[in-house]
């Protein structure tokens, strides 16, 4: 059903709501006041005097309850000019007790020609019209609020979406430069030893390049070339290692059709080879990817023979860490082993 629809519904029941119940007291205190219903006023008015005001009352607060919601508090309160505001109410409350008595007393009683010898009938429920103009004055101003606070909602959602979406494009301008370079480094110390793997590995960086420049341009890649970068990276790392370093790198279950953030789990490959791959010490790196039932767990483990840690690695690795925060929400596990001259990285990833 349409949402204004809805509301237009929903307005409508609570004033046919409101209509019974004052109906209901009106019957309840007209049955009790013989004075008033056996008064020749009474008998000679087009209406009784009950439905008259109360006719009259509920007319008047459905215009109030707009009145307000729509006009005096958004081009009035929300504008500071709170002393006119609450003087218009004022009004509004005064005419919302002494209309109805008039209306009754005097315009109904001309039309009916009856003569009341006895004055105007004090009626008890004008005491209530005060109540009621309290309670629906309450109401708009709750509805309006009510409105207000989602709309402001709304937006702050939307700022913070930008936001993200601002912060995200951040990072990757940082990321994806950070690994151009080290993969350009690596080619480059193929080529100055002249190695013969040098066309296999320009094919690799044209892969990653191709990857990083076109694919990963997006908020989210099939996982599929995801992985298929991360094996061209490693690629690229192996040919350019010796017979020191021992390898070992596994995929196991269906991408599928999942999806995922672009570029979140190099960074952890890469610090792998960064610290832990020497050219004059035996050394070794195990990365493990598992995907089961749309959940995506990684597994790095490599020695660790680099204390020295460089700047771009904090930049990289808090990075991606934000990246986790933002894109994955309590979608994501990660837990860092360093014991043992090893260092463990365990990411998990929800990937629905």
């Amino acid at each position: 059903m349409n949402k204004n629809y809805l509301t237009i519904l929903l307005h409508l029941f609570g004033w046919i709501a409101f209509f019974v119940v004052q109906a209901l007291l009106v019957t309840i205190t007209s049955a009790t006041e013989p004075a008033l219903t056996n008064n020749l006023y009474y008998h000679h008015a087009p209406l009784p005097p009950s439905l008259s005001f109360l006719l009259i009352n509920i007319f008047f607060l459905i215009f109030f309850f707009y009145i307000n919601l729509y006009l005096l508090l958004p081009r009035i309160y929300d504008v500071e000019k709170k002393f006119t505001y609450f003087l218009i109410v004022l009004l509004f409350m005064a005419t919302a007790i002494l209309l109805p008595e008039y209306i009754k007393y005097v315009v109904l009683k001309n039309i009916s020609g009856a003569l009341n010898k006895n004055g105007p009938i004090k009626d008890p429920r004008l005491v209530f019209g005060f109540l009621y103009f309290i309670i629906i004055w309450f109401l708009s101003s709750i509805v309006y609020l009510a409105a207000r606070y989602k709309l402001m909602e709304q937006k702050n959602k939307e700022l913070k979406v930008q936001q993200l979406n601002t912060e995200l494009s951040y990072l990757n301008a940082q990321i994806n430069p950070h690994f151009l370079f080290n993969t350009l480094n690596n080619i480059y110390a193929l080529s100055i030893c002249q190695a013969e793997q040098t066309p296999e590995a320009i094919l690799k960086l044209s892969a990653i390049m191709r990857y990083v420049t076109q694919d990963a341009d997006t908020d989210i890649v099939p996982l599929e070339k995801e992985i298929e970068y991360l094996k061209n990276y490693i690629a690229l790392q192996q040919l350019r290692s010796d017979n020191k370093l021992t390898l070992q790198f596994t995929v196991t279950g269906e991408t599928g059709c999942n999806v995922i953030a672009p570029l979140l789990l190099i960074n952890f490959i890469e610090n792998a080879f960064k610290y832990g791959v020497s050219s004059h010490t035996p050394c070794y790196v195990h990365i493990e990817i598992q995907i089961i039932n749309n959940k995506l767990t990684l597994k790095v483990t490599n020695k660790i023979l680099t204390l020295r840690i460089e700047e771009s690695t904090f930049t990289g690795t808090s990075n991606t860490l934000r990246r986790l925060q933002l894109q994955y929400a309590n979608k994501h596990d990660l837990r860092i082993d360093e014991s043992n001259n090893l260092y463990k990285i365990i990411l998990q990833l929800d990937l629905t």
